[in-house]
């Protein structure tokens, strides 16, 4: 992380060409994260997603209650704002997002006019960094751009969208369609555009930016240390910074602790019970135990935390 952190300030870039996939461009880069453009949102991988299209009618129902509500504005903080980014004119003027959650913080008065939504998020163990609504307007896209960082991901949920193929993302060189209640998990490190088509339909979805599934719990707690550092870098910031990170680890334990008794106490009472056969991973419905993907620290040749250098915005 110190070693990825350092390039990015001194202004690297990550470049490569994946044959067949497409191109990625990440400044804030962390090295031996399986790059694709796309990931299967029902492969397993991503239970949570599968959880939010089983509820997405009441997050689209709540969307719609507010946006009926003539004082939406005044009641919630920065209601459909336009991109702020330095790469914003690539967004148009009519991409607009609200806001619920940003660097792994919740925003309070948004928050509070989205409860289930919220709620729905949390009960579904999502792994977000960002978690917004996203507004496209009729005839409108987004043009070719990178996110510039590989540990973080970007899932869509259709909530309000036009019908099939009117609009849709193109990630690296494959192009999947928004549709109400489906899920697309991408990697937007790689370079992507988006278009609504639609003539006449907004397209309305919900964004969550998430953790890469192979980035580490110790991985996570540094980039967010770095979250409140790069807020407050004075002493006393930075002291806060590293006891929210402190705190952090503690925490991951004390759950470590209670999953491992958790598992020795149902392991205790299986071995009271007839065992049964192993499921054979050559047969359907069989699983093959897979081992955890090692991956080397980061070096001085990969890029660095420019996410979090620039501001994440």
């Amino acid at each position: 992380m110190r070693d990825s952190l350092r390039f990015t300030l001194a202004d690297g870039t990550y470049k490569k060409t994946h044959v067949g996939l497409g191109d990625q461009v990440a400044s804030s880069y962390i090295c031996d994260l399986t790059a694709k453009p796309y990931w299967d949102p029902r492969g397993g991988a991503f239970p949570w997603m599968e959880f939010l299209e089983e509820h997405y009618e009441t997050i689209r129902d709540e969307l719609r209650a507010a946006l009926s509500d003539p004082l939406l504005e005044q009641k919630g903080n920065a209601i459909w704002v336009a991109a702020a980014r330095d790469d914003a004119e690539g967004y148009g003027p009519d991409w607009r997002t609200l806001v619920l959650q940003d660097r792994c913080e919740w925003e309070p008065s948004n928050v509070l006019l989205f409860p289930k939504t919220v709620d729905l998020v949390k009960r579904a163990a999502t792994p977000s960094v960002e978690v917004f609504f996203a507004k496209q307007a009729p005839q409108t896209g987004i043009k070719p751009h990178t996110d510039f960082t590989n540990f973080i991901m970007t899932a869509h949920l259709g909530l309000d969208v036009p019908p099939k193929p009117e609009s849709w993302m193109k990630v690296g060189e494959e192009t999947q369609y928004w549709e109400n209640g489906k899920g697309m998990c991408a990697d937007t490190s790689f370079i992507h555009s988006t278009y609504n088509e639609s003539l006449t339909m907004d397209r309305y979805v919900l964004i969550v930016r998430f953790w890469h599934p192979e980035l580490t719990k110790h991985e996570r707690n540094g980039v967010r240390f770095l979250f409140d550092a790069f807020e407050d870098l004075s002493p006393e910031g930075l002291r806060r910074a590293q006891d929210n990170a402190r705190a952090r680890t503690k925490a991951d334990a004390e759950a470590a602790e209670k999953s491992d008794a958790a598992t020795e106490s149902d392991a205790e009472s299986a071995a009271a019970e007839p065992a049964a056969e192993a499921p054979d991973s050559r047969k359907p419905g069989g699983r093959k135990k897979n081992k955890r993907n090692k991956r080397k620290a980061a070096s001085g040749s990969g890029d660095g935390l420019g996410l979090l250098a620039k501001g994440m915005k």
